[in-house]
This record gives C-alpha cells, structure tokens and sequence, in this order.
C-alpha cells in the first residue's frame, strides 16, 4: 500500500510540474523555426520528443542515418548502417546472428533498446530485443533515426538505453522510380532487391523484395592463426514490403503497411564447439494501418492499429536443444499535438500491447504479456536559445502494476549551427518471458528463468553538444550515465554450469562519446568518432562493484572519404580495446574475450555508369583480423562466436 501510495504521489508530482510548465504561457511568443536549413543540426528529427522538430532544438543524443548516406555507402543490410553510429554496437558474427538469429543492438553498452519501424514498436516479449537482422532491407529505408538515452518517459518499458526508429519509404514522396539490384560476393553469397514506388491523385504504393543468400563462412582461427571455414554456417533470407498510403485533403493520410521475413540457416554455435546440425527458421509477419491528421499543422496526431507475429522453429537431433515458439503482438497508439501558443508545445498519447508467447520450453507453456500507457510532454521555447522539455508517463503492465518515469531535457541554442543539453529520465524494464519462464536442459546443464525477478528501475543522465567548429568541420560530445536497481541479467555458474536469470542488486553504467566530421576540400572529407563504457554491477554479497567485462570499453571508428565525379571511395577503419579476458559475476568467472584489442579496414567503391546505372564493390575485413564483437569463449580458449574473414561484394544496381 505504501509503494503504491509513493508511485501515485510521484505521478501527481510530476504531472503538476508538466501542467504547471504549460499553463505558464507568454503571449509575447516566439515561433518555432521551420524554415529548410543546409547544416547537420538543422535537419528534422521526430524520435526524441515523438514530433517533428529541429535537431538544434532537441535536447538529447540523437543522429540521423539519412537517405544520402545510405545511398552512398552501399551497405548491404541495416545493421552495417547502424555499425557507423557513434554509440551504436551490434553483436553478432559471422553466420548472421549468434543464438540462431540474433545480432543484439546496444546503445551506450546497454542492450535494453526499443526498435520502432515507423513508429510502431517492434521487441519481442520474449528476449526483449529486437535483432539487427530483421530491420527492414536498406532499399526500402527513408532513414534511421538513432536516440541515445534514456526514452521510457515517451516510450515505455525497453526504452532504457535508447530508440532506433527506422522509417521507410512511401509511395507519395517518390515520384514513380524503380530500383533492381544484383550482387554476388565470397562464400557464394548472392544479393538481389527491388524496389518500386510513385504515386497518382494522392494514393501512394511501395513495395520492396528482397533475397540475401550465402554458404558457410570463413573466420580466422585465434589459436592456430588459420583461416578455417564454419561449417553450417550458411543462411537464406527472403523479405518483403508493402505500402500504400492515400493523401485525404491536404494534410490527412491513411498508410496501410506489411512486411514480411523469411530467414533459414544453420547453426554451428554448441556448448562445447562448433560442429552442430542444428538449423533455424523464423518468421515475421506484420501489420499497420495508421491515419494521420493535420500532417503540416502544430495541431497534428495520429492513431494506429498493428500486429506483429513471430515464429521460430529450431531444429536439432539432440531434442533437448529443440524449441518451436510463436509470439503474437497487438497494439494501439493514439498521439495528439497541440500548440498552446508561440513558447509552448504539447505532445500527449496512449499507448496500449499485448503479447501472447507460446513456447513448450516455459514454465506454463504458454504467457501473456500486456501493457497501458498514457504520456505527457511540455516543450517550453523559455527564449530564442532556451528550451525545456518536461514529461511524464504512466504505465500499467499485467505483471507489475502502475510505474510513473518522468523525464526532464534543457537545451541551450548557441546559434543554428551550436547547442548545449542535459537530459533525465527515470526508467522502467519489465523483465521477458524468456528471464521469468525460460526452462530448457541442455548439455548437462539448466537453463532458468525466475518467475520472482523485480523490474528493473533507476534513472539515466545525458549530458552533450554539437557545434559546427568552421564552415568545414563539426564537433558532437557527450557524457551519459545510469544507475539502476535490480538490473536483470543471465549469470553463469562455473560449478554447476547452469544459467540463471538474476537481478543485480545495482548496476552503474558510466561513458562518453565524442565524434567529428571534417571537409578537406571538394573531394576529400573524413569522420571519426570514439565510444568509451564501463558498467560495474553489485550483487549484494560483500565484493562491491564488480567490472562487467561482457562489452569492450574502448570503441573507435575513422573513415575518410574520396568523391568526384562519378566516383565515390570509402575507407573506414573500426578498432576495440581494453577487452577483459573473464570477469566475475555473481556465481563464478565468466571467459569474455581472446584478445586484449583487434582492428578492421573496410573499403568501399561505388561508380555512376550514367544517370540511372552505377556499379559498386565493398572489401570487408581487408587485413583478415581475427576478432569477436560477442563476448565468450570456448573451455579451449577459442572465440565462441568469430566475425567473418576477409571478404567482398560486387554489385550493380539500375534505377528506372
């Protein structure tokens, strides 16, 4: 009675603050600029405060993947763009993905992101995440939108570390072009898209279709030296989109939208080694239909209706190591803006899902999942430099009742090229399905979830610029940090071997970034950037904070560009350091990483044969590393999961 008497005094608290901020409205009013600018900082973002609204205004860590860059680089899926991100770490190998399909997204060494695709949240119930494989093709992608921080006062539960929210292409703001791409590279993998979209009296289509297919894949051997191939490695994945959007008047839109994935592949991971039979599929199957009103107007909002279904089958000849699962998702959003006046904008919604997972390996079986929302933020222009956003959410979730996060942001416009920001917001995390109900024995050991485990909640602080140092050159830092209680996390067991979800008494999360961009002349442009983490965790037993060595803490990218003409050249190299060869947890050591550092030179060409025709190769891992991004190793010291050897793709793609 008394922690419900706490939530509800903290809500009222907080939705007074929110209230007060809007009701102190100044008639001499300052409107919010919206005229196109040229620079970074000036293009629109719509993620951080759920509205479109200048880079330069928004108080929070957020970068923009944009269509140009896409574009340019060639990537051949989602995952390889967000790898480019300051900040953004994607961990998977080689065969597409460890534990048969999942290459984790973490923002700021933290794991526990929400993926939206078009706004419509897309994490299983299961593990909680979203992988990196199942974004949708590039060829079908607007931008990406990368938020860095805490979102939970907006967005909710797995919002602590942050948002990415891929936007696609609609058929309305393409004016009737098609792509066809084709490309075919080592391993005998084998690329084909294409793309259409165009519009005529205000109905708009898109559609995309996509196959990625390859064999088993090389890796570097850490203790031989070897270059070794993986057996069972090999994968195949088929997608498609669908999108068709009406314009109703001048700035009302309905948008029908479905996507669908089919990935199959082998396994090689073991508990032992490599070697397995095992194989995988699983399916994505989605649906939303979505109306927009006032699309151009202060007064705008939308509601939408979606279903998201996964399946997973694993297959294997040990039947300890088979799981056939299904989750099905059904959710309703509703938003609505207002503009009070010329200081004051207000964003509220509601927000509701329910997910059904059915999984023999669970305790009962089968669980469900749901959660109400509603959301409030005030986004005060205080000045012409100042602005202070204040929000609040209240969620209700099936399994652990009411939780109020507020969220406070402060922003300091130097000039349209520069501006300043702290940023804080309380955080909550339900724990999944798979860390409450998981039950599974394999290889003489258990798997188990706690039906007892405690959301996590806590709190994370964001401070940071950007600035544009000359005409040529930009600046953006910043520091974030987080402390949260009863963090839950997977601990190992070196005596029995068993796996079991916990929740650590506290765990602090500690970094900075700090990324530049520079134009030589013309032609010549460079970028580099450098991610530093440490998370430290206590388990309440009398050894204090202890390091988690499961993530590197020393990140760097650096890439310089070559463009002219036709021509476009690309040379990017990604380093690690200070990666911990084990770490304790709560029950033992844990083996974490075969090297201490490791670093990588990626090279990409693209040339423009004419106006609609260009040809295109990229050269990855060109100094053959031996590395790992998952951390963990085999009783033999060998890497658990070892990133692909040197490799390429050529390709050619035409536009009509």
């Amino acid at each position: 009675m008394k922690q419900y008497v706490s939530k509800r005094k903290t809500m009222i608290l907080t939705l007074a603050c929110t209230a007060a901020l809007g009701t102190g409205v100044l008639s001499n009013s300052v409107a919010f600029a919206d005229e196109p600018q040229h620079f970074t900082l000036e293009e629109m973002v719509v993620t951080a405060s759920r509205v479109d609204t200048k880079k330069v205004d928004t108080p929070a860590n957020i970068m923009v993947i944009t269509q140009e860059k896409l574009a340019e680089s060639n990537y051949a899926d989602a995952a390889d763009a967000l790898r480019d991100v300051p900040g953004v770490n994607i961990l998977g190998s080689g065969a597409k993905g460890t534990s048969m399909g999942q290459d984790l997204i973490m923002l700021n060494g933290d794991k526990r992101v929400l993926v939206l695709i078009d706004g419509r949240r897309v994490n299983m119930a299961s593990s909680g995440n979203y992988s990196a494989d199942w974004l949708p093709p590039v060829d079908a992608i607007e931008n990406i939108e990368v938020l860095k921080g805490a979102g939970s006062a907006l967005y909710g539960t797995d919002a602590v570390g942050g948002v990415i929210n891929v936007i696609t292409k609609k058929g309305t703001d393409i004016k009737n072009k098609g792509t066809v791409k084709v490309a075919a590279g080592s391993w005998n993998t084998e690329q084909y898209s294409v793309t259409y979209g165009g519009s005529e009296n205000g109905l708009g289509l898109f559609v995309s279709a996509n196959k990625d297919r390859r064999g088993n894949y090389s890796y570097k051997d850490n203790l031989s030296g070897d270059v070794k191939e993986l057996a069972n490695s090999g994968y195949d994945t088929t997608s498609a989109t669908l999108k068709i959007d009406k314009e109703l008047g001048n700035s009302d839109r309905i948008t029908l939208q479905a996507d669908h994935m089919l990935a199959e592949g082998g396994s090689p991971f073991g508990y032992y080694g490599f070697g397995t039979t095992d194989t995988h599929q699983r399916l994505n199957n989605d649906v939303a239909i979505r109306y927009d009103w006032n699309e151009s107007k202060d007064n705008s909002g939308f509601a939408q209706v979606y279903k998201n279904y996964h399946h997973s089958y694993f297959h294997s000849p040990d039947t300890s190591n088979i799981s056939d699962f299904n989750e099905d998702k059904y959710g309703v959003e509703l938003q609505q803006n207002w503009k009070l006046n010329g200081k004051h904008n207000l964003t509220s919604g509601f927000d509701y899902y329910k997910t059904d997972v059915e999984n023999e390996i669970m305790y009962g079986g089968t669980e469900s999942v749901n959660n109400k929302a509603v959301y409030l933020e005030e986004r005060w222009k205080i000045d012409d430099s100042w602005q202070l956003n204040s929000g609040v959410r209240y969620d209700n979730h099936s399994n652990y009742g009411s939780e109020t996060t507020p969220h406070f942001a402060l922003n300091k416009k130097f000039n349209e090229d520069s501006n300043a920001y702290i940023s804080w917001g309380k955080v909550f995390n339900a724990p999944t399905t798979d860390e409450l109900y998981w039950k599974q024995y394999q290889y003489g050991a258990w798997t188990l979830g706690d039906p007892n485990l405690k959301p996590e909640t806590g709190h994370v602080l964001t401070i940071g610029a950007n600035t544009k140092l000359s005409e040529n050159t930009t600046l953006n830092a910043s520091v974030f940090s987080s402390k949260i209680k009863d963090a839950i996390d997977w601990s190992f067991n070196d005596i029995t071997w068993d796996t079991q979800a916990i929740n650590v008494d506290q765990e602090k999360r500690r970094g900075m970034e700090i990324s530049s961009e520079h134009k030589f002349d013309s032609n010549w442009s460079m970028n580099a950037s450098y991610t530093y983490l440490k998370v430290q965790q206590d388990f309440n037993n009398g050894e204090g904070y202890l390091i988690n060595g499961s993530a590197a803490p020393n990140l760097y990218r650096a890439s310089v560009k070559y463009q002219k003409d036709k021509l476009i050249v690309d040379l990017t190299m990604r380093a690690a350091t200070g990666q911990m060869p084990s770490y304790m947890g709560k029950w033992g050591t844990t083996k974490a990483y075969a090297d201490n550092d490791y670093f990588t030179w990626d090279l990409g060409m693209q040339y423009k044969l004419n106006k609609g025709a260009k040809v295109f190769a990229q050269f990855n891992n060109i100094n053959n590393a031996c590395y790992q991004e998952y951390s963990g190793l085999y009783s033999d010291g060998s890497i658990k999961y070892p990133v692909a050897s040197r490799n390429f793709v050529v390709g050619m793609e035409y536009s009509f």
